[in-house]
């Protein structure tokens, strides 16, 4: 596996025959490629020289949707940096753990929102690049940006060893990077473990690649005019199908991947609107779609260009994707929305509909080299129609998940062929015709935004920090239709002054320590939680079902 091409490589040789064009776009500044490869080519050599980073070392990106992003990522990429990608909503102490736990070597931020992880970038003793708005923006638009910056700075000056990504990508000329190391580890994702635990998943060049190569095959990412047609990339890249689907996949096939920092539906139907005839791409989330169809701008017949869809990242309801189908059906659109089907462990996606096969309510077909079957407990297939737990085998899966005293692919399942296997922990079945239809999550993970939420970090956190707890349990709720934790628990009554108070601690602890998107929005105080023939924690008594 040594010999394939790394992500930068496989970029380079797919784009060569373009020649010069927009590759990326950034607060309606076009970049062309020519720009872009030069900070990324500087970059990596800033990394060289100034960071003394060398292959194997690990990296860390602490950023929303940037450019300066994409340029990391192929800068860091081409001289075989282990690129390990943080949500930059996680609590300081737990971006401090993750990134003690790889040993990063450094981390580039987002001025605006550094100034709570000052402390431990400082305490840690590592380079702080930090990045503005304003790299990427004509001048009308970074003058009044650094209005913003301004007073960014007067917190980020507090950084110790801190540089700009402006010097970064203009101190050192490019240099040479590594050939052919598609075997190495690109990048560490935090995220899920299929056991439902949080896990640093390793990504290989090659699996990233393949992905991508085999998308193509589908016709999925064909672009017939390199850096006219366009999408937003939205989706953050620390998450698989961000970085591979939405970024690295157009990027790869000359399409202008147009960054947005944070999701606005209003915004993105505007951007669509105003490349009419260009915008073609649009790869996102359930929830994003359906914000998308609920803003007055959406409908027109700008949705006429769209011909590369792609939604992933949660289940869908088929009501929906009929809905925002009839939008593109009634201005002739080329393509449909169509449902896909993977998890971080695959790279993001590993079976979905096409326009050219597809099937109502089912999740699709496996992408072409892929294996997907049901097993039983006892891990053997199942025959068609029954439900079971689907496991995926391939070129696209992870090398394994990050330890420190496991095997290098701890998380994989070896059959007795010696064929590697990820289990999802997700229910489903497969019907006559090669389909394959979900049936429910074994594991408890809770999709929040697109977000994965593991609700025994939830449990932990309350179980070790508040006395007065006799059970905990986080389940997925539903509040006004969107999904949110719901938290059940029982008290010791004499170590507390009532429910009430619990309640407020509890969220007041979670706030502290966790993600927004994991912190309880209800908190249900009942006498015992429900419990299974063995004696178990019934969650999936209180785990409440998607309104239809």
């Amino acid at each position: 596996m040594q010999d394939y091409q790394n992500c930068y490589e496989y970029w380079l040789e797919k784009t060569k025959i373009h020649g010069d064009y927009h590759c990326c776009e950034h607060w309606g500044k076009k970049v062309l490629k020519s720009e872009f490869l030069g900070q990324v080519d500087r970059f990596a050599s800033y990394a060289q020289e100034e960071l003394h980073l060398k292959r194997g070392d690990v990296y860390t990106i602490f950023l929303p949707t940037l450019i300066h992003s994409f340029v990391a990522f192929y800068a860091l990429n081409k001289i075989g940096v282990i690129i390990n990608f943080i949500h930059p909503l996680m609590p300081p102490d737990q971006v401090k753990k993750l990134m003690l736990d790889v040993k990063s070597k450094g981390i580039m931020v987002f001025d605006v929102i550094v100034r709570p992880y000052i402390a431990i970038i400082n305490e840690m003793g590592l380079p702080c690049i930090v990045c503005s708005s304003s790299d990427f923006a004509g001048p009308l638009q970074a003058a009044g940006m650094k209005i913003v910056e301004n007073t960014a700075f007067i917190y980020t000056r507090k950084i110790k060893r801190r540089d700009s990504y402006k010097n970064a990508v203009t101190k050192y000329a490019p240099g040479k990077g590594l050939e052919n190391n598609g075997g190495d580890v690109a990048v560490y994702l935090n995220g899920g473990g299929t056991t439902g635990e949080s896990k640093t998943i390793k990504l290989t060049n090659f699996a990233i690649n393949e992905l991508v190569r085999i998308i193509g095959l589908l016709e999925i990412g064909e672009i017939r005019r390199p850096g006219k047609e366009c999408g937003i990339v939205v989706l953050p890249l620390f998450h698989a199908y961000g970085l591979i689907i939405n970024f690295h996949l157009p990027f790869c096939y000359a399409g202008r991947a147009c960054s947005m920092e944070n999701f606005n539906a209003k915004a993105f139907n505007r951007y669509i609107r105003k490349n009419d005839g260009e915008f073609v791409f649009a790869v996102g989330i359930p929830v994003m779609f359906r914000k998308l169809m609920a803003e007055k701008n959406f409908d027109g017949k700008h949705l006429r260009s769209m011909r590369l869809l792609a939604c992933g990242g949660d289940d869908v309801a088929e009501k929906y994707l009929d809905e925002f189908n009839g939008y593109l059906e009634k201005w002739n659109a080329e393509t449909r929305l169509r449902r896909g089907y993977g998890l971080t462990e695959v790279g993001s996606v590993c079976c979905m509909n096409t326009d050219r096969k597809h099937k109502t309510d089912s999740i699709g077909l496996p992408l072409p080299g892929l294996r997907m079957e049901i097993w039983d407990e006892n891990r053997k297939k199942l025959p068609n129609g029954e439900i079971g737990e689907i496991v995926i085998s391939g070129s696209t899966i992870m090398a394994g998940y990050f330890t420190v005293d496991e095997p290098e692919d701890a998380g994989l399942y070896t059959d007795d062929e010696g064929v590697k296997w990820v289990l999802s922990g997700d229910l489903g079945y497969m019907d006559d015709d090669g389909y394959f239809f979900f049936a429910g999550r074994k594991k408890r993970l809770i999709i929040i935004s697109g977000y994965n939420v593991y609700p025994g970090d939830i449990e932990q956190l309350i179980e070790n920090n508040l006395n007065y707890i006799k059970e905990v349990c986080a389940v997925q709720g539903f509040a006004d239709g969107k999904p949110i934790v719901r938290l059940y628990i029982s008290i010791i009554k004499s170590r507390v002054s009532g429910p009430e108070a619990a309640k407020k601690e509890i969220i007041g602890l979670c706030e502290k320590n966790l993600s927004k998107f994991n912190v309880p929005k209800d908190i249900v105080v009942m006498d015992e939680l429900p419990r299974t023939p063995m004696k178990k924690i019934d969650f999936i008594a209180l785990t409440e079902r998607e309104p239809k």
